[in-house]
């Protein structure tokens, strides 16, 4: 099983590959929405973990304008997307949900437990 993580922070990138890895989940990373979209068009992940905050790349505005894109885009609109974000507003988790994320998870309860079995939760 492959996971994309998307997240502009190398700190993260690294925490996610920390987590999955001893799972036995192979993980690809890339840093900003542009590399994002062009890796989840690449390797067809099983799952993609998306950070929403990012600087603008290449047209994309942010992660919620990655996850747009990619909603749009045949052979990967399907993709099982959990939105990871430091912003923890009702308001962004009901919007990100509305654009078609498959779960939103604020960054400070993230635990990695609560990761592995939102994870599982989408590949069932």
């Amino acid at each position: 099983m492959t996971i994309l993580c998307v997240d502009d922070d190398p700190i993260y990138r690294d925490l996610y590959r920390a987590i999955l890895e001893p799972k036995g989940f192979t993980v690809e990373v890339a840093a900003n929405p542009a590399e994002g979209f062009a890796a989840v068009k690449k390797i067809k992940p099983d799952v993609m973990l998306l950070d929403v905050m990012m600087p603008e790349s290449k047209g994309f505005f942010d992660g919620l304008g990655l996850l747009k894109k990619i909603r749009e885009t045949n052979g990967i609109k399907d993709t099982p997307i959990i939105m990871i974000t430091g912003l923890g507003d009702a308001t962004d988790q009901k919007q990100g949900l509305k654009d078609g994320a498959s779960a939103y998870l604020p960054k400070q309860d993230l635990t990695p437990d609560r990761l592995i079995k939102e994870i599982q939760k989408l590949l069932k």
